[in-house]
């Protein structure tokens, strides 16, 4: 009998026969399960905190309607795998309870072999097919809320659905990035993951274009320093990666010292890191590297992508790209050059950078085909002699 790691939240009255259910899922080598009540926040709530995969959920004495909007509430609040056990033998209630979202309706009490065709997922990862990137730098002022907004437009330009989220709630400015009016949405839902629900989600956050939602929870400066648990924060990826294609995450650079701030980089699919052409900068991202191949032992498919931002001609700069890629070991993936004209006016606040400098529009091509292992698209320009 193959043993899963599974965790399984049974959520039941008085009428269910937890015994039996008990031998029916041993059977199928799940032996993690915890009780809780029919109270649908309580069920949520545990759910985001603990990571239950499962959700055995007693439907017993309850009408039709009343157990699918039960149902629906905990499958679509939670992305859990439901399963439904009642009293009732009729075929309408099985359908309306596999309509609902249900994996399985079975009837109480269980038997032993009631698992035995069922197929639970093992992998979290198979539930969403979205994309995390996440985009760190150095330090501060390497130009990383910069990368991001303009990686998020350059994807949306290709056709993608993207969330972008703010994760420097004390001095976070994507929403200059992207000229809009910043709220504190985002800390709110990672404080109470279990209120998070669609409607939430799609009030707070800030559409800045059809294909483009921000989200940022800027706190003023006399609160008290936030930093969310994992549990909150894995279920708002989720949600996210459930509206949109990709997840773009702003993370600063201060989170690489907490161990939930690191993981969520080193969970993403792309990790973009961000470095300038100084000791400092180059000093970090080795540091940074260093732990992400520790962790994956060789045997990782996440993406690493390094962008040397800020660049200056060999001529102008002390240490040049060559320079850089010596001391890091590896390749630089993407060159930004130093053009304060383009990014640091007046003007650029609000604005897409992907226009005006060719070189910068080069560059972020070739970032956004990296980060989707695409192509790069073709935006050459047909030039008339004595133009």
């Amino acid at each position: 009998m193959k043993t899963h790691t599974l965790s399984v939240l049974v959520a039941a009255s008085e009428h269910l026969d937890i015994y039996s259910l008990t031998q029916a899922l041993a059977e199928k080598g799940i032996s993690n399960l915890i009780q809780t009540t029919l109270d649908e926040e309580q069920i949520i709530k545990q759910v985001v905190k603990h990571g239950h995969e499962i959700v055995v959920l007693d439907v017993s004495l309850r009408s039709i309607e009343q157990a699918k909007a039960m149902l629906s509430t905990v499958k679509l609040r939670t992305g859990a795998q439901v399963v439904a056990v009642g009293d009732n033998r009729e075929i309408a209630f099985y359908r309306a309870m596999v309509s609902a979202g249900a994996c399985e309706y079975l009837l109480n009490p269980v038997e032993i072999s009631a698992f035995n065709e069922t197929e639970f997922q093992v992998d979290k990862a198979e539930t969403t097919a979205g994309k995390v990137i996440a985009v760190v730098g150095a330090k501060g002022g390497v130009g990383v809320s910069t990368i991001a907004a303009n990686l998020a437009r350059e994807l949306a330009e290709r056709g993608e659905v993207l969330t972008v989220a703010d994760m420097d709630f004390a001095t976070g400015d994507l929403d200059l990035q992207y000229d809009v009016q910043g709220n504190t949405a985002l800390v709110e839902m990672l404080q109470y993951p279990e209120r998070l629900e669609p409607v939430v989600y799609e009030r707070s956050g800030i559409k800045v274009s059809d294909r483009v939602t921000l989200f940022t929870g800027y706190l003023s400066l006399d609160s008290p320093p936030f930093w969310p648990e994992k549990s909150a924060l894995d279920h708002f990826r989720k949600f996210s990666l459930q509206h949109s294609d990709t997840l773009v995450l702003d993370l600063p650079s201060f989170s690489m010292r907490d161990q939930i701030g690191f993981s969520s980089l080193a969970e993403a699919d792309v990790r973009v890191l961000v470095l300038e052409p100084t000791l400092s900068s180059i000093r970090n991202i080795g540091q940074i590297l260093a732990l992400l191949d520790s962790l994956a032992n060789g045997q990782s498919d996440k993406i690493n992508l390094i962008v040397l931002n800020h660049t200056k001609s060999d001529k102008a700069s002390l240490i040049n790209c060559h320079g850089v890629q010596r001391a890091l070991g590896c390749e630089v993936d993407v060159i930004l050059p130093y053009v304060p004209t383009h990014f640091l006016t007046k003007e650029s606040l609000g604005r897409s950078l992907l226009k005006g400098n060719r070189k910068v529009s080069r560059a972020f091509d070739l970032l956004a085909s990296k980060a989707t292992g695409g192509d790069t698209t073709n935006k050459r320009h047909r030039w008339l002699r004595g133009a």
